[in-house]
């Protein structure tokens, strides 16, 4: 099942709409009390559009019609918070940058948490389980990201490779094993190098994955699967702590739940791993 969060899909989508489709979607971030006791033709009037943009807008952030939007948007915006992530600004205290920094970190894995796909989670561990090898690559900060999955499931038995360039990539790629598994990430969906190694993996046969923002990209129209995080808004203060700390919590979202299913098998490989690293430490 889908999560709710309509707003922050309406936000992470927003800039990338028809006009027709971003009308509705600023009345209903502006409005949201109002959108929930309207029909689609008495929105559509309200927001200067009509009401085929209201079905579009459904459609385009995963909600199945009007009806489910406004179930969904009552019970969200009992909590909504109006004052979105938190800027670090000139000369603020260090208590309060370490309030803001934790509000900004629990808001981005907030929504990536509503925003993850069950059913998609779900496919992507089959796919981990069952691969021979899995490829896993992210530039620049998505490789801080891609590091942490060959931490994580290399301790549970899994082969994760993470190359330090794309040409030693492309190589492998061309020689991978059957059952193989490619894994892009890509916070903004668009790095040439993800999407070039992606296609490159479709046609070897991999089955890919795509770790990337909410909202439709290269990324996600090219992968067999995607895990979405919350399109978080950085300014230069905020640098990229938010979409990382939203990157990491779906990583976790994946490991866990993998870890759960194989729940004997991969805690047992975990205590085996903690005591070879015990025992290379003696040495």
């Amino acid at each position: 099942m889908v999560g709710n969060n309509i707003l922050g899909r309406i936000k992470s989508v927003l800039d990338d709409l028809p006009n027709s489709e971003r009308k509705i979607g600023e009345y209903i971030l502006t409005y949201p009390e109002e959108t929930i006791k309207m029909t689609t033709s008495q929105l559509g009037i309200a927001a200067e559009s009509n009401s085929t943009a209201v079905i579009r807008l459904c459609n385009r952030i995963g909600v199945n019609g009007f009806t489910k939007l406004k179930v969904n948007l009552s019970a969200e915006i009992v909590s909504v918070d109006e004052s979105g992530y938190a800027e670090i600004e000139a000369e603020e205290t260090i208590g309060t940058i370490k309030n803001k920094l934790l509000t900004n970190a629990f808001k981005s894995m907030e929504e990536t948490i509503s925003l993850m796909n069950e059913f998609d989670i779900e496919r992507v561990i089959e796919l981990i389980e069952s691969a021979s090898m899995v490829y896993v690559y992210g530039v620049g900060n998505s490789r801080i990201i891609a590091e942490n999955m060959v931490q994580k499931w290399s301790r549970v038995g899994k082969i994760v490779i993470c190359p330090t360039d794309n040409h030693q990539l492309v190589s492998m790629l061309g020689a991978a094993p059957k059952n193989a598994l490619f894994f892009g990430i890509s916070n903004s969906g668009e790095t040439r190098e993800i999407i070039e190694l992606i296609k490159l993996a479709k046609k070897c046969s991999l089955k890919t994955v795509g770790l990337t923002q909410f909202g439709q990209n290269s990324l996600t129209n090219k992968a067999d699967y995607t895990i979405q995080t919350v399109k978080t808004i950085e300014s230069d203060s905020q640098f990229i702590s938010s979409s990382l700390h939203a990157q990491l919590i779906a990583i976790d979202v994946l490991f866990y739940s993998f870890l759960s299913k194989n729940y004997v098998a991969g805690t047992e490989r975990i205590k085996q791993s903690r005591e070879e690293m015990n025992q290379y430490k003696k040495r």
